[in-house]
């Protein structure tokens, strides 16, 4: 039963936390390359906004309009967010691993 109420606190925490990421990326994004931002943010259904936003800006990044401008605080700003997801997953797996074995 625990288990169960652990792994809801630590899935709210990522989504919380990564939404907040992604809503400062979008901010900087809107205020430095607002024409990128809307074409970035094309989805018509509303329905996983955020992630479709992060592929878009990714794949920009890496091949698109982004990949021309060389900004270095937007590259901070991604790295930062994929840093965390990796870093928020171990440290998930940890505690339910120590769980398992603990408990």
């Amino acid at each position: 039963m625990y288990m169960g109420l652990v792994i809801t606190a630590l899935m709210v925490l990522f989504v919380y936390f990564r939404a907040k990421h992604v809503n400062e990326i979008k901010v900087y994004v809107g205020e430095t390359y607002p024409d990128i931002l809307a074409r970035l943010s094309k989805d018509k259904m509303k329905i996983g906004v955020n992630n479709l936003f992060v592929i878009a800006l990714e794949e920009s990044l890496k091949f698109g309009e982004l990949s021309k401008t060389q900004d270095k605080r937007l590259h901070v700003l991604t790295k930062r967010m994929r840093d965390f997801d990796t870093r928020f997953m171990a440290v998930s797996v940890i505690v339910m691993i120590s769980y398992i074995f603990l408990a």
